[in-house]
């Protein structure tokens, strides 16, 4: 599974960058501009987005600073997971005030990592579960996806203003054929749609690295239980998170949870889920058309792979301690 994960990872990012030069040799060669410019310019976008997106989220999410005395115990299992697996601590935990249950970190580095938890995740999950979504949370500080993802994600990005500039630019008749250049364009305005479906698809695959990161030094079960709690939550809570700029950060997707399970809203409201009730959704989700279709579309796995992936990992640890 991890060796599978790692190679699909690898693959990804060298289409996306591949996706990423080419565009950026396109340009160079159209326009007669120095190709050590246009990647100067590709870096300089990719380091702003890097360095103001904490902002961006702290400004748009409604969060305040943990309080240390009241939620002592939430820094206690922070640090207990961090010293275990040998991760930077947050540098700041926050509480976000909505009844949505989540959770995502954020930040430039590792080292300047931000922790945020949702009052909605504090109130339906007990202590064992939260300490197991943390521990995906610390997943992803570990494996460094705050600075992995805002890179990728930026690839679509450029090669979407691309295929503006190279379609509206100002025509100059004697260097330059209109037609060649809307040409250009349209090719990467597909580029753009292909390098999204694959950011999209590797946000998938740290969920499931985060997803085991978790379940190898918390519990598998316990975080399985989390995360039908969570969407299956999700997806009868009014009060949501749509904000894009943390969307791929969040534990599960506020968005399409609610489009996984929207036929059992009325069963899951009360956020106890017993077995036959997680087992009627999962073959829901495993059967629907649609929701697999969304999948490609989202930034998270459909649940019932990820309950799938844990199960399987708790066996795999089973044997292990044999």
């Amino acid at each position: 599974m991890a060796l599978k994960l790692a190679f699909a990872m690898f693959l990804t990012v060298a289409l996306l960058f591949g996706f990423l030069f080419g565009i950026l040799a396109a340009l160079g060669y159209y326009f007669g501009v120095n190709g050590y410019f246009i990647l100067l310019m590709a870096v300089f976008l990719v380091f702003l987005q890097w360095y103001i997106s904490p902002y961006i989220i702290m400004w748009t999410t409604n969060m305040q600073e943990a309080d240390r005395k009241k939620y002592e115990w939430i820094y206690e299992m922070v640090e207990k997971i961090c010293k275990k697996t040998k991760t930077p601590i947050p540098e700041k935990i926050f509480i976000v005030n909505t009844g949505a249950p989540n959770a995502f970190v954020f930040g430039r580095t590792p080292k300047s990592a931000y922790l945020a938890i949702t009052r909605g995740l504090l109130n339906s999950l007990n202590k064992e579960e939260i300490e197991a979504v943390i521990g995906h949370e610390m997943g992803h500080v570990n494996h460094k996806d705050m600075i992995v993802m805002t890179v990728v994600a930026a690839i679509p990005v450029l090669a979407y203003y691309a295929a503006r500039f190279l379609i509206f630019a100002p025509k100059d008749e004697e260097r330059k054929n209109a037609g060649a250049a809307i040409l250009v364009g349209v090719i990467a305005y597909v580029i753009y749609f292909i390098s999204n479906l694959l950011v999209l698809y590797f946000s998938r695959l740290r969920e499931f690295y985060a997803d085991r990161f978790s379940g190898e030094h918390t519990s598998p079960s316990l975080l399985a239980r989390a995360l039908a709690k969570i969407t299956y939550g999700l997806s009868t809570s009014e009060d949501k998170i749509e904000n894009s700029a943390v969307r791929s950060f969040f534990i599960a997707d506020p968005i399409t949870a609610t489009k996984e399970i929207s036929n059992f809203k009325e069963e899951y409201k009360d956020f106890e889920i017993d077995e036959s009730e997680l087992k009627k959704a999962m073959e829901w989700e495993k059967k629907n058309i649609f929701a697999r279709i969304s999948e490609y579309l989202s930034s998270h796995p459909l649940t019932f792979r990820r309950i799938k992936a844990l199960k399987e990992l708790e066996e795999e640890l089973k044997v292990k301690k044999k």
